[in-house]
């Protein structure tokens, strides 16, 4: 993509969908780390652009590496997901799994878009390159960010509506 942020569409959508069984930040982190190297590339001028991180052999890596980390961290991604309302279990499996598809789904889309990815390395083929027109990956970005979008905000009131603390704030109000 020729913007990171584009991958948070799918990963978003897929991450609401499954809430309760994929963690939702390591689906989106998984979903970008992988541009990591080809940012550095666009700004550095070295090439390729996307490079190794672009396989699915070196995104499974990525994203062990990447679940053993957040993993790690899980008590304090918890107080954020808390404050965002996002009911998340931190359990590795639930990590691992949002990190193997927010990764895979780059490898993925980007796939389709760029003639210098192998995404099958160590084969140096590219059986997705050209299945589909660039416009129709990015208007599948943007419009899966939608849907998701809703599916969180409606989450997020119903949790508010429906928290013991809203029922507290109602009675200080009416009392």
């Amino acid at each position: 993509m020729p913007f990171t942020p584009f991958h948070l569409g799918p990963a978003f959508l897929l991450g609401e969908m499954f809430e309760k069984r994929i963690n939702l930040i390591s689906i989106l982190l998984g979903s970008i780390i992988i541009d990591v190297r080809a940012t550095y590339c666009l700004f550095s001028g070295c090439r390729p652009l996307h490079g190794p991180f672009h396989t699915f052999l070196n995104a499974t890596v990525i994203a062990l590496l990447l679940s053993i980390f957040l993993f790690s961290q899980k008590e304090w991604l918890q107080k954020i997901t808390d404050k965002l309302r996002i009911e998340q279990t931190y359990s590795f499996i639930s990590i691992a799994t949002g990190t193997l598809i927010g990764t895979f789904s780059h490898v993925l889309l980007d796939s389709f878009l760029y003639m210098d990815i192998k995404p099958l390395w160590p084969l140096e083929t590219n059986p997705f390159s050209g299945m589909a027109l660039s416009g129709t990956i990015y208007l599948l970005c943007i419009l899966s960010f939608i849907p998701a979008l809703g599916i969180y905000f409606h989450r997020y009131l119903k949790r508010d509506w429906c928290s013991p603390d809203s029922e507290n704030k109602m009675e200080a109000e009416f009392s």
